[in-house]
C-alpha cells in the first residue's frame, strides 16, 4: 500500500487545482513519476515480465496499455486499485512514449540476459558442479495461518535459503543416483557416475525421496561446506536395503536427534529443512504478503508464478523459469508449485498445531512431516500460502522434494 499511498498523493494534488490550473499542469511531463511508479509495482510484485510486456506491446502500436488486465483485477484487491490508479495517470498526465519504449527496453533486455545465463548454466559442462545460491532473509513477525488458525509469529534468527528447490543434478552430484520419478522427459540426459549411467532432467527438481533421505542429503551438504552436522543418527537404527542415495531410506528404529543446544532446529549451525514457520514466514514474502498468495488473492495469476494441475502438463518442470518471489531484490524461485517442500516439523492429521509466539516449531508427538508450498498436481488451494499437508517420513512421493536453509549467525 505505499506505493498506492505515494501515487494517491499525485492524484489529490491533481483534484486540487481548478480547471485552468489543472490544464496547465498537464502540459507537463510525468513520464518519470510513472516510471518510479512501475518499479514500486515491480518491486512490491503486483506486477512482473508479463505485464512489462504487455505495456510493451501496446507502445509498439504507439498506445498506452494498462499492464494490469481488467480480467486479472478483482474488484477491491491490490491490482484493482493499482490497474485504476495507472487508468487515471494516462487519462490526466503528460507522458513521453519514447522515454517510456527505453525503459521498458532497458527492463526487458535485463531479464532477458539473466534468463540467457540460467541458461548457459543449464547447458554447461555436465561434470561442473552446479551451484546452490543461497539468500539471506532477515528475521521479523508475522500472521501465520487462515482463518480461525491465524496467529502471531516472530521469528528471531535471521536465516538463509536456496533460490530454488533442490534439483536432479545437485541430488546426483551429492548422492551418485537419481531416484526422481521425472528422470526421463524432454530434457533428459545421461551421466556416467561410479562407471553406472545416471538419467536424469537436470535442472527438474528432485522428488520420489524419503523424508531420511532427505536429511542425510543435508547433512553431507553442512559437511562439504564446513558446517556441523544438523541431524544426529547415532540412535537410529535403518531398515536392511533401503538407502539414502537412491531416496528409498527408512527408520527401523530408533530417535532423531538434533546437534544444537537443547535440540532446538533454530539454533543449529549446520544446513537443514525449515520449520512450518519459516516457510509460511518465505511464502508470504517474509511476513508482508497475507492474500492466498504471495502475488494477490487472485487465483488466475496462479500460472504465471506456479507449475500446478493447470498448467504443468502432469509432471515437474525445470526450476527458475516462472515470476519470482522477490526479498530484497533476491529472487526465490517455485516456492509455489512443481514440489511440495518438506519441513522438519511434525505433522499431526491437519490439526494446526502452533499457538503464536517466538520460533513456533510442531508438535512434539506424531510421525508424518510436514510439506508446504504446492506441487505439479495440486489444485489452486493447494498452492496457497496456508496449506500444509503432511506424508510419512519412509514413503516416496513423487509430488514432494525440499528446499535447503540455515540460520544466520
Amino acid at each position: 500500500m505505499k506505493v498506492f499511498l505515494l501515487f494517491l498523493i499525485t492524484t489529490i494534488a491533481f483534484s486540487a487545482f481548478d480547471s485552468k490550473n489543472c490544464e496547465k499542469k498537464l502540459k507537463k511531463d510525468h513520464t518519470t513519476n510513472l516510471i518510479v511508479y512501475f518499479n514500486e509495482l515491480i518491486k512490491e510484485q503486483v506486477i512482473g515480465l508479463a505485464e512489462i510486456r504487455t505495456f510493451s506491446d501496446g507502445l509498439k502500436k504507439d498506445e498506452l496499455k494498462n499492464p494490469i488486465p481488467e480480467t486479472g483485477a478483482k474488484l477491491g484487491t491490490a491490482k484493482a486499485i493499482h490497474r485504476e490508479a495507472i487508468e487515471e495517470y494516462f487519462e490526466q498526465t503528460s507522458l513521453d512514449k519514447k522515454r517510456l519504449s527505453d525503459w521498458v527496453f532497458k527492463y526487458l533486455k535485463e531479464k532477458t540476459d539473466s534468463l540467457e545465463k540460467r541458461e548457459e548454466t543449464k547447458n554447461s559442462t555436465q561434470s561442473v558442479y552446479q551451484k546452490m545460491e543461497f539468500y539471506p532473509i532477515e528475521h521479523g513477525k508475522f500472521v501465520m495461518g487462515i482463518g480461525l488458525t491465524k496467529v502471531n509469529v516472530v521469528l528471531t534468527h535471521d536465516i538463509e535459503a536456496m533460490s530454488t528447490p533442490v534439483t536432479q543434478k545437485q541430488w546426483v552430484e551429492m548422492m551418485g543416483e537419481n531416484p526422481s520419478r521425472f528422470a526421463i522427459g524432454k530434457n533428459t540426459v545421461s551421466w556416467f557416475m561410479n562407471g553406472k549411467e545416471v538419467k536424469l532432467q537436470p535442472d527438474n527438481p528432485v522428488e520420489n525421496i524419503t523424508w531420511w533421505s532427505i536429511v542425510v542429503f543435508i547433512n553431507r551438504l553442512s559437511v562439504k561446506m564446513g558446517y556441523p552436522e544438523t541431524y544426529d543418527f547415532s540412535e537410529i537404527e535403518w531398515k536392511s536395503g533401503t538407502r539414502a542415495e537412491n531416496g528409498t531410506l527408512e527408520l527401523k528404529a530408533g530417535k532423531l536427534k538434533i546437534n544444537a543446544p537443547k535440540q532446538n532446529i533454530y539454533l543449529a549451525k549446520g544446513y537443514r529443512l525449515p520449520t512450518e514457520a519459516e516457510q509460511e514466514y518465505l511464502l508470504r514474502a517474509a511476513g508482508k504478503a497475507t492474500g492466498s498468495y504471495y502475488f494477490g488473492d487472485n487465483e488466475k495469476d496462479l500460472p504465471l508464478y506456479a507449475w500446478f494441475r493447470g498448467n504443468s502438463n502432469h509432471s515437474t518442470q525445470p526450476v527458475a523459469q516462472l515470476n519470482p518471489l522477490i526479498i530484497n531484490k533476491n529472487s526465490f524461485y517455485d516456492v509455489l508449485g512443481n514440489v511440495y517442500e518438506f519441513g522438519n516439523d511434525t505433522y499431526f492429521d491437519h490439526q494446526y498445531p502452533f499457538k503464536g509466539g517466538e520460533n513456533p516449531v510442531g508438535p512434539r508427538s506424531g510421525y508424518n512431516r510436514a510439506f508446504r508450498g504446492g506441487s505439479w498436481r495440486s489444485d489452486e488451494f493447494g498452492n496457497t500460502s496456508s496449506y500444509r499437508g503432511g506424508v510419512m517420513p519412509n514413503l516416496q512421493n513423487d509430488m514432494a522434494g525440499f528446499r535447503v536453509f540455515r540460520t544466520v549467525y
